[in-house]
């Protein structure tokens, strides 16, 4: 079965799509698009600069005339308690905290399920384990939200980190190329606060 073939038999029956600036995400909302479904995006803007994705992701939804509702972060480092208490796992850096604050205003927004392309990293890269996912899916169930992810379904014979069968399946669906951006949040607070910290603030919220 061929990447698309793949993806599109793994599509849940929402149109909603969680976007970044990213190719794993519009890959998606495009094969939806494509099978003349209303697909409709969501997006969480930080303001972060060299992280937040919001200019390209505006850009991709113009060109591609799909609605966008953009929820506006509030200050990560203040919603780390909370991220803490429901993961239960430190972290060392801020980049989770926004997957549950999507998560959150998902909710808020009366969103019930929604389509992510978490975990496209893991399958190409041939990955058994990702330190990301499990929190993500921590968050979206605290949040009653269900995230589907259909990158789940794919099967890769050969490790692919650069995600060539995806970049052509992208190509195909008129996407611009789209350079891999790391997920870091920049600023050295977060860096500075040490695992132990982190355990025993998310111990004192638990």
């Amino acid at each position: 079965m061929t990447l698309r073939a793949t993806l599109i038999q793994a599509l849940p029956s929402t149109n909603a799509v969680a976007v970044s600036g990213g190719l794993d995400s519009w890959v998606l909302a495009l094969l939806l698009r494509q099978l003349g479904r209303p697909v409709r995006a969501y997006t969480l803007a930080t303001a972060i600069p060299d992280y937040c994705e919001l200019p390209r992701t505006t850009a991709l939804a113009a060109q591609f005339q799909v609605p966008l509702t953009v929820f506006a972060a509030v200050d990560l480092e203040a919603a780390l308690p909370r991220f803490l208490a429901v993961t239960r796992t430190p972290i060392y850096n801020l980049h989770p905290v926004s997957k549950l604050l999507l998560a959150e205003a998902l909710r808020d927004a009366g969103v019930p399920e929604i389509i992510g392309g978490d975990a496209a990293d893991q399958v190409f890269r041939g990955e058994s384990t990702c330190d990301l996912l499990p929190l993500t899916l921590a968050c979206f169930a605290h949040a009653g939200v269900q995230l589907h992810l259909p990158f789940q379904a794919v099967t890769i014979v050969q490790p692919d980190p650069n995600k060539l069968a995806l970049r052509a399946l992208a190509a195909d669906l008129g996407l611009p190329p789209i350079a891999k951006q790391p997920t870091l949040v920049p600023g050295p607070s977060i860096l500075n606060r040490t695992t132990e910290e982190l355990a025993r603030c998310a111990a004192l919220r638990a």
